[in-house]
């Protein structure tokens, strides 16, 4: 045991020596190609910003060459002199359906604000606008001398003039302006939009992409409220070195999580390969011991009968049961061998017929009874008058009952007793094997099942075996359609329970094979 669990740390050690320096490299990956993936997204959203912030001058500038071509006129006619109306004369029509002219005098202009576009005043009322939704913007008029002496403006609707504007804007001058940043194919794969204060779209270049990263730029001044989205386009690198990207980190935990898999279960098939070397080594050990005992014992005693070293009848007698116990002991284990090989290949064949159960147990226990008496125990039978048939194997029922007895007498000390009793239940019919014996510890009671298994704690240890009678007992059961069942109390005896299900009711039903395997 000790042996085994140094094994299974030596290759648990090995299994971390190989995962962790992999999954720390897997580790690093992943992280280096986050922070990769952050720097591109940091990147994108500046220069993001960077163009919104553009095309939110390149409008304002827009606005700013269209005032001055209209108001050339009107700024020739106040450095002459001309009086107001003269002024409002030469700035066009007083109304239009889209721009109406407007002439303010140097007493109104404190109601306005200036916004400065190319060191430029361009005047405009917050938040003012008329009944069309249109808002003012203006410019400076200035006299003979130079000084401000009014302003002349026009209302204009403002979604009119962003929409009109825009597309020449990005296409045109941001994009062939070679002082801006990022190159001409940069500035062409950045989608822009206009959004009203409303949220509603008033124009767009290009559409955004599938990993736009979007940043909006307040507009100030005649556009107040309005805002430019600026976003990766569809056909912006962002959106293939995202998708590079993540293929990268998808793959690498993949790979750490195959890695993770491969040495999970190659460390598992080497723990059952080293655990079975173990198991197959005990079993030869324990089997080797079982065959040689029982054979010992009976040469001593035929050595003995052969010289006469005896002395009156009743020594004789001894002597003869001694060699018939141990010939019956070897004879069972010689069964549970070749029975539990048959059953590994396949080849236990079984005979199904009605059987009764009360009948199989008198049987059992008559077989048994010399070795049980012989060694002093107390033998309590429980059995009631009738008992339904079952469906079974009458030998395989009996191997059952005769494993749970020699397991009874092996395992017992001070306390000699045992207790066998049936009982019927819906569907079934048990047969329950009691002894006041040394127990087993609720952690190993279902482990006493499986093949080869001893178990090497406490008095169990003292006791040899080949670790096959329990497992034998659970595939006949298993074969038969029933189940075993144990309680036990540690130092306070165990009690095995067969549950057999009833044969059919009907007429009894003819002779059946069956085979089965591990």
């Amino acid at each position: 045991m000790f042996a085994s669990r140094f094994s299974r740390r030596v290759l648990i050690l090995i299994g971390l020596g190989v995962t962790l320096p992999a999954l720390v490299l897997a580790a690093v990956g992943a992280l280096m190609t986050l922070r990769v993936s952050r720097a591109l997204d940091a990147q994108t959203d500046r220069y993001n910003l960077y163009m919104a912030r553009q095309t939110v001058e390149g409008l304002e500038r827009e606005l700013l060459s269209d005032l001055r071509d209209r108001i050339g006129p009107a700024e020739n006619v106040a450095r002459l002199g001309g009086n107001p109306l003269a002024i409002r004369e030469a700035m066009g029509p007083s109304d239009s359906a889209s721009i109406t002219a407007e002439y303010v005098s140097l007493d109104q202009i404190a109601d306005y604000f200036l916004l400065l576009v190319e060191s430029t005043p361009l005047i405009y009322r917050s938040g003012a606008e008329d009944a069309r939704g249109r808002r003012f913007a203006g410019l400076m008029l200035r006299n003979a001398e130079g000084q401000v002496s009014a302003a002349g403006g026009w209302w204009v609707a403002p979604d009119r003039f962003l929409a009109s504007h825009l597309q020449s804007v990005v296409e045109e001058r941001i994009v062939n302006d070679e002082r801006m940043y990022g190159g001409i194919e940069s500035r062409r794969q950045v989608s822009i939009r206009v959004i009203a204060p409303n949220g509603a779209t008033v124009a767009e270049v290009r559409p955004p992409g599938p990993n736009p990263h979007a940043t909006d730029v307040e507009m100030e001044g005649p556009f107040e409220g309005f805002r430019v989205r600026a976003a990766a386009s569809v056909n912006a690198p962002i959106a293939g070195t995202k998708r590079l990207i993540a293929l990268n980190l998808a793959f690498i935990l993949v790979m750490a999580f195959v890695l993770l898999i491969a040495t999970y279960f190659a460390l598992r098939y080497t723990v059952r390969q080293i655990e079975l070397a173990r198991i197959k080594s005990s079993f030869l050990s324990n089997v080797s011991h079982e065959l040689k005992t029982p054979i010992a014992l009976i040469r001593l005693a035929v050595e003995t009968l052969e010289m006469g070293r005896i002395n009156t009848p009743e020594e004789r007698d001894k002597f003869l049961r001694r060699i018939g116990r141990e010939a019956v002991r070897l004879n069972n284990l010689v069964e549970n061998i070749l029975d539990f090989a048959r059953l590994e290949a396949g080849q236990r064949a079984f005979r199904f017929t009605n059987v009764d159960v009360i009948e199989a147990v008198r049987e059992t226990v008559d077989s048994f009874r010399l070795r049980i008496e012989d060694q002093g125990f107390q033998l309590t039978l429980e059995l009631p008058e009738t008992l339904p048939p079952v469906r079974g194997d009458g030998l395989a029922i009996a191997q059952c009952l005769l494993n749970l007895l020699d397991n009874a007498v092996k395992y017992s000390r001070e306390r000699k007793e045992i207790r066998i009793a049936s009982a019927a239940h819906e569907g079934f019919v048990t047969v329950s094997v009691s002894d006041r014996g040394i127990g087993i510890a609720p952690r190993d009671q279902k482990k006493i099942f499986e093949k080869f298994v001893r178990l090497e704690d406490g008095l169990v240890h003292d006791v040899k075996g080949a670790g096959l009678g329990l497992s034998l007992v659970y595939q006949i059961m298993k074969a038969h359609g029933g189940r075993v069942e144990v309680r036990s109390v540690l130092n306070g005896g165990s009690t095995f329970t067969l549950w057999l299900p009833r044969a059919a009711e009907s007429a009894p039903q003819p002779e059946a094979q069956a085979r089965t395997g591990s």
